[in-house]
């Protein structure tokens, strides 16, 4: 996503995930599309020591053969800054060197911060032609580049959680929402259709569900992450002129999870299903969903 590519040389793939406060470690050796998975550690840390928490994770698995393996690093949602900003009139090689120098007006980065790119979805709005604008601090990047650069890992990209998040979505034949609470806390609702992500929403300012009880959610403690879900619902199927949302998928965790998937379910008026891991990352799997963005990446990592 944020450029970086070396040649591939490892039949091991590695993924950093990270946020401010947190590092994992998952490492997949096979087949792109069908890996295994054999590593999967984390770490929470203080701030400003990611860089070093990486360097001890890393030193756990030295016995592995990891020499030159290709390695991506997946910020999560408090790392980065996305903007939807109309498309500039620019070669599609040229935007992103571009929106460094349109984006300090719209994100907290200043000018010689910012290291930007951009995604873009299949449709939009009629009449609208807009870029998803991701901006990330450079100076908080240019020590992972030479982390891997010193461990003879071969950095392929860096990415961000709300594209790493997608890959592991089931191919569908309708749109269907998925919940997901990140590892920084916040919530992520993404729409998925057979044509890829259609839509993604950091959900700021919804309280932390987790600790509801069974008796909370019932008498109504879910409204008001489901006037946000809604709102959701209602900009992919009424401004984006989609077909209405079959399901909800649920990645979040909760000791009452059945209570939360039925309150939803009765509120929003639309089936909800609880995620399910994919096979090759059942057995390692963090069952709080905090790994996903990582193990979508992994997938990103072509062999």
């Amino acid at each position: 996503m944020l450029g970086f590519s070396k040649q591939k040389q490892n039949g091991h793939r590695i993924c950093f995930q990270i946020t401010q406060t947190s590092v994992r470690l998952l490492i997949a050796k096979g087949l792109a599309e069908s890996p295994e998975l054999i590593v999967n550690d984390h770490e929470q840390v203080k701030r400003g020591s990611l860089v070093k928490e990486a360097g001890a994770l890393l030193s756990k698995y030295s016995r592995m053969s990891l020499k030159h393996a290709q390695v991506i690093l997946v910020l999560g949602t408090d790392l980065y800054e996305s903007v939807q900003v109309d498309r500039p009139m620019l070669d599609s090689d040229e935007i992103a060197e571009s929106l460094k120098y349109s984006l300090s007006d719209l994100v907290s980065l200043s000018g010689n911060e910012i290291i930007a790119d951009y995604y873009e979805f299949p449709e939009q709005p009629s009449g609208q032609d807009k870029v998803v604008a991701v901006a990330a601090n450079r100076h908080e990047l240019k020590p992972w580049v030479d982390f891997f650069s010193e461990h003879d890992l071969q950095l392929t990209d860096i990415g961000i959680a709300e594209l790493a998040l997608p890959r592991l979505a089931e191919i569908q034949n309708h749109a269907e929402l998925t919940l997901y609470q990140n590892p920084s806390g916040n919530y992520i609702a993404q729409i998925n259709t057979p044509k890829g992500l259609m839509f993604t929403r950091l959900l700021r300012g919804v309280t932390d569900i987790s600790s509801y009880t069974a008796e909370e959610i019932q008498t109504g403690a879910l409204e008001p992450l489901a006037t946000e879900l809604q709102r959701s619902v209602d900009y992919f199927e009424s401004h984006l002129r989609q077909a209405p949302i079959s399901r909800i998928i649920l990645a979040v965790e909760h000791r009452q999870l059945s209570a939360v998937q039925s309150s939803l379910s009765e509120l929003l008026a639309v089936e909800c299903s609880v995620y399910s891991y994919p096979q090759w990352a059942t057995e390692l799997r963090e069952d709080d969903y905090s790994d996903l963005a990582g193990l979508g990446a992994l997938l990103e990592v072509s062999s």
